[in-house]
This record gives structure tokens, sequence and C-alpha cells, in this order.
């Protein structure tokens, strides 16, 4: 029979002791993680934490104008540039402070949290625009679309009632904000991995897209210029995406009534509001049948609260895939915006 060494014995014994060490230490430093995601927005989810960053720096400055937030997509993301709206209207003798609070695929339920949040987080703006993205308002058979993109691991602990009442899966978005809350090291990985190694993962995953906009929260669009054939497939991508759901279109009457609710808590909170419709080029107008086209455009303007309609403010040369703008693009809207609705709104004409 083989002999065991004492000194392989007394090894042993101490393995076990440095195992149960460095396995509570896993465990204590995973709960700390998790609560700190709770706390600091960055961590859970920096689409809303490196935007707000900002947003908090321009809402400080002791000599800024009144403060107009714009909560949208992807498509107010690139689009909104505040820089520009407040030099425009400061060329005009008035004083503004403009922020671009446009994420990735937000819609009605990620703006209201948004909203919630800045006011929470102790911002309040004097005046708001909220975009209007008509897909993300389109009856699904499974749910609201933004589920799939503002996801449990996002989320705040006192929000998840609150997307469950407007849709939400409750096993899935439950799911992945306990297991971001358990094991924030796997649960909350695209989110950490995406503040300092962004090169490991996909850029779709890596959720530092607001990290990269200027001080006035915009994201600027990548080109100013694009080809014929450029154009082409991103058009042709786009309209994969959203061919289908304009087409079919219907209201989930949920997801109007969670705009509802947004609008309400502006009013509540004595802010002036407006809804949104963002440029689209003709082509990608065409995607909805003329029937579709009115029920949308009823649904807005029966929300109670005025509309500004930018759908043919641009022209198709303005956009890459005739709804995200170039830097052009983004410019003319950006000065139209501000001289024909903000610079009026703000100074009560």
């Amino acid at each position: 029979m083989e002999r065991i060494h004492p000194s392989s014995r007394l090894s042993r014994r101490r393995a076990v002791p440095a195992l149960a060490a460095g396995a509570a230490v896993f465990v204590l430093l995973n709960a700390g993680l998790g609560l700190w995601a709770e706390q600091l927005p960055r961590i859970r989810d920096p689409y809303y934490g490196d935007k707000f960053v900002k947003l908090k720096a321009k809402a400080a400055r002791p000599d800024r104008g009144p403060l107009v937030v714009v909560y949208g997509s992807s498509r107010t993301g690139f689009a909104f540039n505040g820089t520009l709206v407040e030099q425009t209207i400061q060329d005009r003798g008035g004083r503004v402070a403009a922020f671009n609070f446009g994420i990735p695929a937000m819609g009605p339920i990620g703006q209201l949290l948004y909203f919630r949040r800045t006011l929470a987080d102790g911002v309040r703006p004097d005046f708001v625009l909220v975009e209007v993205l008509p897909s993300m308002f389109a009856r699904a058979p499974d749910g609201p679309r933004e589920q799939h993109w503002m996801t449990g691991d996002r989320l705040l602990r006192h929000e998840l009632g609150t997307v469950e009442r407007y849709g939400y899966s409750t096993p899935d978005v439950r799911g992945r904000w306990w297991e971001s809350s358990l094991v924030p090291v796997y649960g909350l990985r695209f989110q950490l991995l995406g503040r300092v190694i962004q090169s490991w993962i996909p850029w779709q995953y890596r959720q530092d897209w607001s990290r990269g906009t200027d001080e006035s929260g915009w994201c600027t669009p990548y080109k100013d210029v694009i080809t014929a054939d450029e154009r082409a497939f991103a058009t042709a991508r786009a309209k994969d995406e959203y061919a289908k759901v304009l087409q079919t279109w219907v209201l989930d009457d949920t997801l109007a009534a969670t705009l509802d609710e947004l609008l309400a808590e502006c009013h509540a909170a004595g802010i002036p509001v407006k809804l949104l419709r963002m440029p689209e080029s003709a082509e990608f107008q065409a995607m909805a049948p003329p029937d579709v086209r009115t029920r949308i455009d009823a649904f807005v303007r029966s929300r109670g609260v005025p509309v500004i309609d930018a759908s043919d403010w641009l022209d198709a040369g303005d956009f890459t895939d005739g709804h995200h703008q170039l830097r052009g693009g983004a410019a003319k809207f950006s000065k139209r915006l501000a001289e024909d609705e903000i610079l009026p709104w703000v100074s009560g004409r």
C-alpha cells in the first residue's frame, strides 16, 4: 500500500480552508458588485449612466438657459446636435441648454424609465421633447419590442414591476435581473468588459455607445457623405428591419398608455412637453401603406400635447438609410428645430 507523506496531508488540510476562503471572497465580491451596480447606473446601464453624467454637468452650469432634454431612439441620438441648437439660439439673442437623451432601440417604456431616473437623480428639465418611433408602438405577439434591447440586467429592481405591467415577459426580465445581481461578473459581463477592454467583445454588446457622445449627448454620425452603393445597402437593411412591422402596424394600447403616463408625469412635474416625429426619407415613409400612416398620425395627434412633425424636413441625401442622418442632415435638422420650434417655445411665443 502506498504511504501518504505527512507533508501531502498537511497540504491538503491547508487547501480546503484556502478554497473555502476563495469561494467566500468570490461570493462577497459578487454581492458587493451587485449592490454597487444597483446604486451606480454607469455599471448596470451605461447607456443611461454615461449620458446622465454629461447631462448633470450641463444642468449645473450657472450661466445656462432653460434646459431642454429630448428622449428618443438612435434616430434622435444621431440627429439632435445640442451644441448647435444652443449656438443657433444664442445667435438669435436667446439662451438654452440642450441635451440629447437618444438611446438605440428606445421606445416608450425606456423613455418613461429614463425620465423618472433623470428626476430621481436630481436633474429637472425645463422643457421635454419625446420622440415617437412608430415601430415601437406596434402590437407584437410576444410583447413590446423594447424588451429585446432594454433587458432585465439594465433595469433597477423597482423598475421590474413597471416593465411587467407594460408587457415584458416576467421570467425573462426577472431572471436577467437576478443573474446580474447575484452573479454580476457574468450577468453584467458586457457592461463591465465594455468599460475596460472593448476589443474583446463585438460592438453591439459593448454598451459604450453613450460614452462616445459629446457633452450635449449627441452621437456624431460616422460620415458626412456616403456612396450610392453604401446608401442602397443601408436602406435595404432598414427595410429588412422595419418593412414588415410598418406594413402590418396596429397600435398596442398598452404601449400607448405608457406614453400617456410619461406625458402625465411631465404635466404633474410642471414640465412643458411636446411630441417629436423624426425625419424620414420618402422611400422609408413608403414602407407604411397610406392607411397605416393615417392611423399613426391619428395616434400621435390624439395624445393631448403639441406635436412637432419633422417627417418631411430632410431629403434622401441627408440620410444613411432613410431614417438615420448624416452629419449634414443632423445640422439641417438641429438648426431648423432650434429656430422654428425650440426658440419660440422657450421664449413663450
